[in-house]
């Protein structure tokens, strides 16, 4: 499979690399199954491997890695202080109640199930406040539609934070679950992944000082957003 990382491999400069990770492959060496470190190694003969954010396994697209000590730690100053713009595109179930909203939702996750809960900071008490994160996201509306499963839309997420499953629990807080996520709400029938895609990365490159900017389209084949919208039944797009 190490093969398969080389199409994978959408930019590459100077000890970084982005790859348009496929659903079902961890970023990161953890549970049984392929993980991009484990792939990169082989596929590059070296041992300095560094994923500088992760995805959940069955989300794709695309995730920035560093093959040299020195880029992966100016990359991991410049996520820590924000100068990293993601942008990812969701499939979500329900009427969302503007085209743009911030969702600011404080996060704690339960290690041992793997699972994040949501909660708004005026609504946390007192003795459970040192278990939450603050965490914010911001949400554009791209389009809205009908579906067999009611209402619903197709958004860009941007994360300001970077917490685990921020996007999928920040969605489903407001009344937006991801579809296809049966985790956190939005479980359908066919569909073994949340629609979900890290679709657009920013940074300046800390060697060489490029502006970058890279987009991988979603994966999703047009086949199933067929199964998902009642075509020319109200469906819009957001302006």
């Amino acid at each position: 499979m190490s093969d398969d990382l080389a199409s994978w491999i959408v930019w590459q400069s100077e000890g970084l690399l982005l790859v348009d990770k496929p659903a079902g492959v961890l970023s990161q060496p953890g549970t049984e199954g392929p993980n991009l470190v484990d792939l990169a190694k082989a596929h590059f003969g070296a041992d300095t491997i560094a994923v500088l954010h992760r995805l959940d396994r069955n989300v794709s697209g695309l995730v920035l890695m560093a093959t040299r000590k020195a880029e992966a730690r100016a990359m991991s100053d410049a996520f820590a202080e924000g100068e990293v713009d993601r942008r990812y595109v969701a499939v979500v179930r329900g009427t969302p109640a503007s085209d743009a909203l911030v969702i600011d939702a404080w996060l704690d996750k339960d290690e041992s199930r793997n699972v994040v809960r949501a909660r708004d900071a005026e609504s946390i008490p007192a003795s459970e406040r040192e278990l939450f994160v603050p965490a914010r996201t911001e949400v554009r509306v791209r389009e809205r539609f009908s579906a067999l499963f009611g209402r619903g839309a197709l958004v860009e997420a941007r994360p300001i934070t970077g917490r685990s499953h921020q996007i999928r629990v920040h969605l489903a807080h407001v009344g937006l679950p991801i579809v296809g996520d049966a985790k956190y709400g939005a479980r359908v029938r066919g569909l073994d992944r949340p629609l979900l895609h890290a679709r657009e990365i920013r940074f300046v490159h800390p060697t060489t000082e490029e502006k970058v900017t890279v987009i991988a389209p979603e994966p999703w084949s047009s086949a199933q957003v067929r199964t998902l919208k009642k075509l020319g039944h109200g469906s819009r797009t957001a302006r």
